[in-house]
């Protein structure tokens, strides 16, 4: 499964590179060390900085959650955009009244690329993913309360790693794209 790994983030490239700047940007922020600022490694971390795990809850828990809120933020923007453009307006590569070229085409292309790319790299790592559920949910110092109000997010967190770690999320975003080509 490394292999699909890997190709699905290599096919998804400028949002598992934006994600690798966001998580880097939020680390140093947070005082979670980095390990290796090398962002671009062909290996399991393809997409990720390597850190070490945050010291207190709060911050595992931003770690995981602040880079691909990032991501879906500018993602959803851009693919939605892009999407309403190419698909609901119609908008071709020629236009349809005086069949010239039609140099937005290529943007919405673009741009629903870039959406779709970055949409596709949203979740941690599985390890940082693990250590924030196990930073939340074993032991003690978490009030009863806050373990409410996470639950739901550390739970799509650590489901989105492991969508993510297998290349679902990619094959997700391809069917949404046939689907709305043919409906």
């Amino acid at each position: 499964m490394r292999v699909v790994y890997i190709i699905s983030k290599i096919i998804t490239l400028p949002g598992a590179y934006i994600k690798a700047c966001w998580e880097h940007l939020f680390c140093r922020v947070l005082g979670v060390p980095v390990e290796s600022a090398e962002l671009l490694r062909y290996d399991e971390t393809l997409g990720h900085v390597e850190q070490e795990f945050a010291q207190t809850k709060l911050k595992s828990f931003l770690v995981c959650w602040l880079p691909g809120l990032a991501n879906k933020i500018l993602g959803a923007i851009m693919f939605t955009g892009s999407a309403l453009g190419l698909l609901y307006l119609g908008v071709g590569p020629k236009n349809a009244e005086t069949g010239e070229a039609s140099y937005i085409f290529y943007v919405y292309v673009l741009l629903f690329y870039l959406g779709v790319s970055l949409l596709c790299n949203i979740f941690p790592l599985i390890e940082n993913a693990l250590h924030m559920w196990e930073m939340l949910y074993s032991g003690e110092g978490v009030h009863i309360a806050w373990k409410i109000v996470l639950f739901i997010p550390a739970v799509i967190i650590v489901a989105g790693a492991y969508i993510e770690r297998y290349a679902l999320s990619l094959l997700f975003y391809i069917a949404l794209i046939a689907v709305s080509l043919f409906v």
